[in-house]
Order: structure tokens, then sequence, then C-alpha cells
């Protein structure tokens, strides 16, 4: 209808290549009157790229996104990606029934360019050379420790707990209690060692799931047992929601009986009630890290030319060697401390 090569429609369509007004004028016209629309699945097999990226969430106990963090994560991700010229897709898969390759294959057969993956609570390092063997890059965020082979993002979980304990003992709390994930958990050991290296007395100590119901147990066993600290640290802000809740149906006021703080930052923090003091997760750097460190994999994983949106322009392939460094980067990003009035110091 327009008179011009497949060439000139696709220049008009991506810029690559000057096209005279009056022709490129034709060709719009022309896409105006047939309705035309790009067949992106056709482009995906000519040059082996959907342009498009996956976010894959395990879905346990609680739906995958109806986590806070994860559903921030997601939608800053989302506007990172599309920035550069990325679709963006999400999806979980079921712990009782499903793995990360499972999902990830499906996302395979539709030759995205790239996952980036939330692991479940287990950590199963295992599952990098199963995760690698799908053919798709994909990096691992909300990591704390680096994983061998792999590239992962996470948040300073340890200097975070850290953070939080100080600004309770900085106004005058010498008893603080600390209230999910126990053991070798970053924030559980952030909690003891400084209440030890502060001369505090630490405790009580409550193991709790990551939900809402993990912490209203946890509160509630506290509250029967009498054992009410003056200060408090949930490890995350789901967490905390529960313990408010467990407080307010028991009579205990936060902050005037118990000050509280979290972990998190997430968008619920900030419309409990009271609103809660917590260490914000810098979910802007650790997302636009994530996709950095994606799209770099993808560029270096490419053997052949292929025609990526134009965000993927400049990142250049390396050797196998530089490869590898790339793609076992772990990067670690610091908190921020947002003040509110769960502490009672705001």
């Amino acid at each position: 209808m327009a008179g011009v090569s497949d060439a000139v429609v696709s220049y008009t369509l991506n810029g690559r290549a000057p096209v005279a007004p009056a022709t490129a004028e034709r060709v719009r016209e022309a896409i105006r009157t047939l309705g035309y629309r790009p067949n992106h699945t056709a482009r995906a097999l000519k040059s082996g790229s959907s342009g498009a990226i996956a976010l894959i969430a395990p879905r346990g106990e609680d739906p995958a996104f109806t986590n806070p963090f994860f559903t921030e994560f997601a939608a800053t991700a989302e506007d990172l990606a599309r920035r550069r010229g990325f679709a963006f897709y999400m999806a979980s898969y079921a712990l009782d029934r499903e793995t990360v390759v499972d999902r990830l294959q499906e996302f395979a057969d539709r030759q995205v360019d790239g996952a980036l993956i939330i692991p479940d609570d287990r950590r199963d390092r295992r599952s990098v050379a199963a995760i690698d063997a799908v053919g798709v890059p994909w990096v691992q965020v909300d990591t704390v420790d680096p994983i061998p082979g792999a590239s992962t993002v996470g948040a300073d979980l340890y200097r975070g707990g850290v953070d939080a304990t100080t600004h309770l003992a900085d106004h005058g709390h010498r008893r603080i209690g600390y209230v999910g994930h126990v053991g070798d958990e970053p924030r559980h050991r952030a909690w003891q060692d400084t209440c030890r290296r502060l001369g505090l007395d630490p405790g009580p100590a409550l193991p709790a799931r990551f939900t809402r119901e993990g912490g209203y147990a946890a509160a509630s066993r506290m509250v029967r047992a009498g054992d009410l600290p003056p200060a408090l640290f949930a490890a995350s802000d789901l967490v905390a929601l529960g313990v408010l809740r467990a407080f307010h149906e028991a009579g205990v006021a936060v902050p005037d009986d118990v000050a509280l703080v979290s972990f998190d930052g997430s968008w619920e923090a900030e419309y409990s009630w009271p609103a809660l003091t917590s260490v914000r997760q810098p979910i802007e750097e650790m997302a636009d890290a994530a996709l950095t460190q994606l799209l770099a994999a993808d560029s270096a994983d490419s053997s052949e030319p292929t025609d990526p949106p134009d965000a993927a322009d400049g990142l250049e392939a390396s050797d196998g060697l530089a490869q590898r460094h790339r793609r076992e980067r772990h990067s670690v990003f610091p908190g921020r401390l947002v003040l509110r009035a769960s502490c009672g110091t705001h």
C-alpha cells in the first residue's frame, strides 16, 4: 500500500536508518489505514530477542505479590525496564509443586531476554546449574550472600538491623526484643551483636515467619508470657503489622508501652497505625542494578548479532573471563532509617 520495501517500513518504525519525510508519512498512513501492528513473535524468532524481561517470585503461605516489598520491587523494576524499551512480565511459582526452573522454562520458550528471580526462603544454591541450563540470562534479587556462578543483588540486612537496634538504644531503651527469623539470619545477628556491643539486655527473641500471621502469633505469645520489652525490633514490615494487631488487641500501646522499629520501609509501613519507623530497603537502586547486570549478561551471552531494544545499545560483549566476573557480581545496598510514630521518637 505504501509502495516501499519491507526494510523501509522497518526503518520508519524503529528509526534505525533515515527515511525521507514524504516516504515515512506514506508508511504511517498505510499503517493507520490497515491497522497494522508489528508481529513481535515473528521479530523474536528472527532476532532471538523478544524485548521482554520476566520477574519470577515464590508463592508460599502468602500469595507472592501480596508482600508489599515484592509488589513495590516489581512496580519499580517494570518502570525501569520499560524506560529501557523492554516489556515486563511477572509470574510466581508454587513452592509445593513447582520450581523456579519450571516457570523460567515457560519464559524461555517465549524467548524472553532475561529474568529477575526472587528466591524462596530456602535459598537453594544447588539450583544455579539447573537455572543456567534453561539458557536464559538471569539475576537473583533480594539475596543476602554471594552465590558462586550467579549475579545477585540485595540489601544490607545486617547494617539495617544494626541501625534499627542502635536507634532504639540511642533513645534510652536498655532492653530491646526481637521478632523474626532467628539463628544465622543477618537481622537477628545484627540485633544480637548490637545489644552485646552496647551492653543492652537482649530479649526476648521470638522466632516468627515473615508474614503478618507470624508476627501476630509471636507477639501474642509475648503478651501471654507477660514479658514485654520496652522496645522491639521486628525483622520485616509484615511481621511488625502482625505485632501491631496483637498488641492492639491486648491493650498494649505502641509506642507508649513498647517502641517498635521494623525493616523494609514498604508502602504499608507508612499507613499502619501508628505508622512504622522502618529501615527502608533501597528498592530503586536494587532494581536498577539488577536490570543493568541482567542486560550486561544478555549482551555477553549473545554469540550472534541481534536486534535488541535501543536501551541495550552500548552494552559491550566481553571475553569469557570478563563475562564470568560479571555473572558472579554481588551488589549490596544500604538501607535508610525512616522515622515515624511507632518508635516514639519522631
